[in-house]
């Protein structure tokens, strides 16, 4: 079992379709268990080896972004 400590916003990737991306506030550890044959990268291992950030990622935890979109809908409302 691979285990991994990743800070706010941080992600992982495994193979090539799946984008795991976490926000906690604080680090968050993740176990995966997965076939030896399937690779696993943390983010920052994939970005180093020259691949691109996955488009799916966000910015900032889904929660800030409702707020900023309600505060932006009852400034311009």
């Amino acid at each position: 079992m691979l285990s991994l400590q990743l800070k706010d916003g941080e992600y992982l990737t495994i193979g090539r379709d799946i984008v795991i991306q976490v926000f906690t506030g604080a680090t968050t550890q993740v176990l995966v268990q997965a076939p030896r044959d399937l690779t696993i990268l943390r983010g920052e291992v994939l970005e180093r080896n020259g691949e691109d950030r996955p488009a799916c990622l966000l910015d900032q935890p889904p929660e800030k972004m409702k707020k900023a979109a309600k505060r932006t809908q009852v400034s311009n409302g």
